[in-house]
Order: structure tokens, then sequence, then C-alpha cells
């Protein structure tokens, strides 16, 4: 095991390499596989349309989305107090391996950090189709779980006009809010009768908008959204200068609008 002294030399060549300096986001820390760096600070380290990690470096955070409910297709996203950040992995069944609340430490030297329209996404080199994926026979190489002593992740409240660009990848809860226009999770294509992408208005009692948007691979695709008030509990996602946040877990609970909503309490996870 090389010294803590040379280590740390490495990371300095490392953010030499990558431009960067230190900032208050950093939380360097030394566990035996590499510098442990905070989240939003690891983001930053992403030059043009990607970089590939060259150094021994960590991210750690929770899991707060995966596909139990087929809300995120080979993906999870993970979240430590200072951001999050989304996962590509190769993998059909990521939720029994990562459910909702485990710790997972990731090892990122040899991956590569993707700018997806303004959004930093952590996977492999990029291909024709984008992000690549890590491989399912590369996981154990990667990424280690842990259960923590704490319970659940618990979704930060938040107004529409709260999210910003350091909300990405973050879990958060609506609240007070309303489905006005109606209609399934998801439309369905008239030739093929499948399910497609689908986004959706939700208003507050301002009258303020946000967009919600559904994966077409949803386990609710056809059920009908919400009526009345409630609350939605969802990681905030975004493109191209537009957010939109995306459920998780089916988290969601809409009463009538005299009584006062919460957050469904959902048990699936580990």
């Amino acid at each position: 095991m090389k010294p803590i002294f040379h280590r740390c030399t490495e990371l300095l060549c490392a953010l030499l390499l990558f431009g960067t300096a230190c900032d208050e986001a950093t939380e360097a820390r030394f566990d035996g596989d590499g510098e442990v760096l905070s989240i939003a600070y690891f983001k930053t380290l992403c030059r043009g349309a990607s970089t590939t990690v060259r150094q021994d470096v960590v991210i750690r955070g929770r899991v707060t989305g995966n596909d139990r409910f087929g809300e995120f297709d080979r993906r999870i996203v993970l979240e430590d107090a200072s951001g999050g950040i989304t996962v590509a992995i190769d993998h059909p069944e990521l939720a029994d391996r990562y459910p909702i609340g485990i710790e997972v430490t990731v090892l990122c030297n040899g991956l590569t950090l993707l700018d997806y329209g303004g959004k930093i996404i952590l996977g492999t080199e990029p291909d024709e189709q984008g992000i690549g994926l890590i491989p399912r026979n590369e996981l154990s190489r990667y990424l280690r779980t842990t259960i923590p002593a704490a319970g659940r992740p618990t979704p930060t409240p938040r107004h529409f006009h709260d999210i910003d660009t350091r909300s990405i990848d973050t879990y958060v809860r609506f609240d007070d809010v309303r489905f006005p226009d109606g209609g399934t999770w998801c439309a369905t294509d008239p030739d093929t009768h499948r399910s497609l992408t689908t986004e959706h208005r939700i208003i507050d009692r301002e009258g303020n908008a946000f967009t919600v948007r559904v994966l077409y691979s949803c386990a609710y695709a056809k059920k009908p959204v919400p009526e009345g008030t409630g609350s939605l509990c969802g990681i905030v996602d975004y493109f191209n200068g537009r957010f939109t946040l995306r459920i998780t877990n089916h988290e969601t609970e809409f009463v009538n609008a005299g009584a006062l909503p919460t957050a469904y309490p959902s048990t699936a996870g580990y």
C-alpha cells in the first residue's frame, strides 16, 4: 500500500491534469482504495463532452433511484450530502443488487464522466449510443455495497423555484401538487400499442408548473395519474437547460384537496 503522502501527490497530479483546483465541495480522505471525493466535486472533473478518470479516486453515496418499478432503466442514482449522480450499468435487474437506501462505493479509475446535455453521468467510454454502460461482469471491480446504519433515505422538501443545477440527480419531494390534465402515466402508441415516455404538468397551489417525465418502461405506465392534491417524490433530471422530475420507487400519495398530503412510505428496498 502506498503512503498517504504519495496518494495525496497522485491526487494533486490528477487535479492538475483535469485543470481544476480544490474547492469547498471537495472532501478528500483516504480509505485504502483512493481519495474519496464528494459527488458534487467529482462531477466538476468532467471536461468537454467526456473525461475518463485516470487516478485512484472514489465516490460514495446512497441509492435513491433504480429500476425497481422500471423508472430508471440500466441506471442507478447515488446521492451524498453534496449532490447526486447517475451511474449507467449494463444490468437488467439493478434493484435486486442496488436497492433503495444501500450505500455504494464507486472506484472510479477507468470509468468515464459524460456531459449529457449539461447533466454529468458516470459510465464507460461513449459509443454511438452515447454513454457506455459499466459491463455486468465488471461490477465487482468498480462498485461495492454496504448496508448503512441509517434508515431509508429521506427526500428533501422543495418548491419548484428551489430547483437549480445543484439539484440535478437529488432526491426531492413536491407537496401540495396536482395533475391538471389527467390521463395515464404513459401515452400509448396507436400503431404498436406500446407505452411511450411521457411528460405531464404538475401545478402547485400558487399555479406554478413543473414537468414530470415518466419512462415508457415503468411498471405503472398504463395506470391513470392521481387525482386531487398530493405529494410526489423523485429525482431531479436535467437536459439542455430544462428540469424535470423523475418519480422514484413509485412514491406518490394523493388525497382530497382538503387533506394534508404526505410522501408515500414505500417499503420496497433492502
